[in-house]
C-alpha cells in the first residue's frame, strides 16, 4: 500500500512539475513574441490603409506608410484636430473607460451595435505629389451576423464621394456575409455618395444606394449602419463637415 501510495505520489510530482515547466515555457515565449504580434498588426493594419488609400501591391509598407499617409487625431464630439493617443487601438479602445463613452448613457442611437465609442479617432489622409489631399480614411466597426467588423471606409478629398471600402477583420459566414471582402462587391462603392443605403436587389444607378449582398441580409444590415454611424453625427461627422468646407485645403 505504501508503495502505491509513494507512486502515485511521484507521478502528480512529475506531472506538476511539467505543467509549472510548460507554464513557464508558454508564457516566456508570449512574452517575446508580443513585440514581433504588435509588429505585425501594425503592418497589416496600414497595409490596409494603403489600399483603401488606393496604394497596393508595395515594397515596404512602413515605408511607403510613412511617405503617402499622415495620421491625424479627431475629437469625435467637436470634429477639430486633436493630440494623438499613444499606442491607440482602434479595437480596444472603447473597452479603455478614459478613452471611450457609453452611448446609451450618453442617449446616442447604438444602430451599429458597438455599444460605446471612443473620444478621439485616428483619420488617416492620403497625399498626393504636390502635398494635397487625395483621400479621407476613416476607420469603421459595426455588428454584422455573428459579431464586430472592422474596416475602413475611404472618401475623395471632397469628404462626401467614396473611393473604397475594406474590411479586414470579421466573423462573417464565408460565401454569405463574408463576401464583404469580395472586391467584386467592394468595387460598387466606389464613386458613391454619401449618405449611403444598401439595400435588396439592384441599386441601379442611384449614387446613395449600394447592392445588398445576397443571402446576406443581417450583415448587409451591419455594413449599412456601420458606414451610417461613423460618417454621421455621432461618428466622423463632425470632422467631415470641416472637410466639406475646405478644412484640409
Amino acid at each position: 500500500m505504501s508503495s502505491n501510495n509513494e507512486s502515485i505520489g511521484k507521478t502528480l510530482a512529475v506531472v506538476v512539475s511539467l505543467c509549472l515547466v510548460c507554464a513557464v515555457i508558454v508564457s516566456l515565449t508570449s512574452v517575446q513574441l508580443r513585440p514581433l504580434q504588435k509588429a505585425n498588426k501594425a503592418k497589416d493594419i496600414q497595409s490596409n490603409i494603403l489600399a483603401a488609400a488606393g496604394i497596393s501591391k508595395v515594397d515596404n509598407v512602413a515605408e511607403t506608410f510613412e511617405a503617402k499617409i499622415e495620421t491625424r487625431f479627431i475629437d469625435m464630439q467637436s470634429g477639430d484636430f486633436a493630440d494623438p493617443v499613444e499606442d491607440f487601438d482602434f479595437e480596444k479602445s472603447k473597452y479603455d473607460a478614459e478613452l471611450s463613452k457609453s452611448l446609451k448613457e450618453n442617449g446616442i442611437k447604438d444602430i451599429a451595435g458597438i455599444q460605446r465609442i471612443t473620444k478621439r479617432a485616428p483619420v488617416y489622409i492620403s497625399k498626393k505629389d504636390d502635398g494635397s489631399t487625395d483621400a479621407i480614411i476613416l476607420p469603421i466597426q459595426g455588428y454584422g451576423l455573428w459579431g464586430l467588423m472592422y474596416g475602413f471606409i475611404s472618401l475623395e478629398s471632397d469628404g462626401e464621394t467614396i473611393k473604397d471600402i475594406i474590411f479586414y477583420k470579421h466573423n462573417e459566414t464565408p460565401g454569405l456575409g463574408g463576401e464583404i471582402q469580395n472586391p467584386q462587391w467592394t468595387a460598387t462603392w466606389e464613386g458613391k455618395e454619401l449618405p449611403i443605403q444598401i439595400v435588396k436587389g439592384t441599386a441601379g444607378g442611384d449614387e446613395h444606394k449600394i447592392d445588398g449582398l445576397s443571402g446576406a441580409t443581417l450583415t448587409s444590415n451591419g455594413v449599412d449602419h456601420a458606414v451610417d454611424f461613423w460618417t454621421g453625427e455621432n461618428g466622423f461627422g463632425p470632422f467631415l463637415a470641416k472637410v466639406r468646407n475646405g478644412a484640409l485645403k
